[in-house]
């Protein structure tokens, strides 16, 4: 199925037009440098004078811009427009995103905070690190939630009824090597152990090279709604400094949850 024509798993009336419409925008977020008219019908499989009409409408709007010298079309203003209040309105970005660039700042390592979308991790906040060797990611981008270390994080919050929910009847999973898990029963084995230690790890699952720390960030009834990691290539996940980031990540994770409300003594009172 062509790009621009993917929709919900759970709309079963799309408009095709949104759609098409999304599609643009998504493209145009994935393009560095902007794009022609006719590199996006062609990429996007979609007909020029349709392609046209949606861009004109998006400009006319402001969320789309021209740049007249190239004839290239690129995002607008109303894109960061809408960046700034979701930061404003967004109690988890608030007050998440001096925390990572903290934990940045300490690990030398690029920090990341997500949620779970279905099955997926959408990542919100990504703080790169300095260092001339180091992970880079896209904020907004999916990835299968058990393949990673912040989906780990937050399906190990989960009881079993509500993982049978979001999985069904699923018994095979997408495994991308021989180190992600194939099957549901060997993702429900490692999130126990995701519960007993409280954080989770990712070794060269998804990215060769990569490995990534995960802990949950807790709301104030103690739910995980979200998780932050560390991501950094595999040379430097040695013993020694995984033990020194698994520390800093941990109270990272601590510090954001109890901005979220969360109260580990009082919560254990109450259940007492």
């Amino acid at each position: 199925m062509p790009k621009a024509m993917k929709t919900s798993r759970t709309n079963k009336y799309p408009v095709k037009s949104v759609v098409k419409t999304l599609a643009i925008l998504e493209h145009l977020g994935a393009s560095a440098n902007g794009i022609s008219l006719t590199e996006m019908s062609r990429q996007l499989h979609i007909g020029k004078s349709t392609v046209h009409r949606l861009l004109a409408t998006l400009r006319d709007h402001d969320f789309v811009w021209l740049d007249a010298n190239s004839s290239r079309y690129v995002l607008g203003g109303k894109i960061l427009q809408f960046r700034e209040q979701l930061s404003r309105q967004s109690i988890l970005i608030r007050h998440g995103e001096p925390i990572l660039a903290a934990l940045t700042r300490k690990t030398g390592e690029t920090s990341n905070l997500g949620v779970i979308d279905g099955r997926d991790v959408v990542y919100l906040i990504i703080t790169e690190s300095m260092n001339p060797l180091r992970m880079t990611g896209q904020v907004g981008k999916r990835l299968p939630a058990h393949c990673t270390a912040i989906g780990r994080s937050i399906l190990a919050g989960l009881s079993r009824d509500e993982l049978l929910k979001l999985y069904g009847r699923t018994q095979k999973l997408d495994s991308y090597n021989s180190k992600s898990p194939s099957t549901v029963q060997e993702l429900f084995n490692l999130l126990r152990t995701v519960r007993r230690t409280g954080f989770a790890y990712d070794n060269e699952e998804l990215y060769k090279g990569v490995f990534c720390l995960g802990a949950p960030i807790r709301n104030h009834s103690g739910e995980a709604m979200a998780a932050v990691s560390l991501s950094l290539p595999s040379s430097r996940a040695d013993a020694k400094n995984l033990s020194r980031l698994r520390s800093l990540l941990l109270e990272a994770a601590a510090d954001l949850s109890r901005q979220m409300g969360y109260n580990d003594s009082e919560l254990a009172e109450t259940s007492a």
